[in-house]
C-alpha cells in the first residue's frame, strides 16, 4: 500500500514528460489511421475494390519516436516490433474516426501504431528508416497510416 503513490507519481511524471515534449510551432503531424483487411487484390469488374482499399477509420495508440532504422528494432514477425531502440518523443490515441494531430519539431520521425502482436509499421525509405514522416518548419505533415496486417494483395 505504500508503494502506491510511489507508482502512480512516477507513472505520472513518465507519461506526463511524454506528451509535454511536443513541439510550441505551428509544425508537426496530421493524419488518419486506417485498417484493411481480406482480399485487396484488383480484379476485372469488382466494383467495390476503390471502397475496400480506403479501410476504415479505427482508433490506435501511436507512438512517434526520433527516426529509427530497421537494425535499431526487434522484429517480432512481418510489420511488426517487439521494441524499439530509440528516443520516444510523442505518443497519444487517434480519435475514433482514425485522425490525429500533434505538434512537433522540426525533424526526421519513425511512426508506428500498437496492436496486439507489438508495434506495427509497414514501410521504409531508402535509408533504411522505419515508416519515417519528415516535419518541416510551419508545415502540418499529412499522413495516413494503414494498418493492413490482416489484408493479402
Amino acid at each position: 500500500m505504500e508503494k502506491l503513490p510511489l507508482i502512480l507519481l512516477s507513472l505520472s511524471l513518465l507519461f506526463g514528460c511524454i506528451n509535454k515534449i511536443s513541439g510550441t510551432g505551428n509544425q508537426g503531424i496530421i493524419g488518419q489511421v486506417r485498417w484493411l483487411e481480406g482480399n485487396l487484390m484488383p480484379t476485372i469488374g469488382d466494383t467495390s475494390y476503390a471502397e475496400r482499399v480506403k479501410g476504415v477509420p479505427i482508433e490506435r495508440d501511436i507512438y512517434i519516436f526520433k527516426a529509427v532504422k530497421q537494425q535499431d528494432a526487434l522484429s517480432a514477425g512481418g510489420a511488426f516490433y517487439k521494441s524499439i531502440n530509440g528516443e520516444l518523443v510523442y505518443r497519444l490515441k487517434s480519435r475514433k474516426d482514425g485522425t490525429f494531430k500533434v505538434k512537433l519539431p522540426p525533424g526526421k520521425y519513425s511512426i508506428f501504431t500498437m496492436e496486439k502482436d507489438g508495434y506495427f509499421a509497414n514501410r521504409f525509405d531508402g535509408d533504411n528508416y522505419i515508416n519515417p514522416v519528415t516535419v518541416y518548419a510551419n508545415n502540418f505533415t499529412e499522413i495516413q497510416i494503414q494498418v493492413n496486417c490482416k489484408a493479402f494483395y
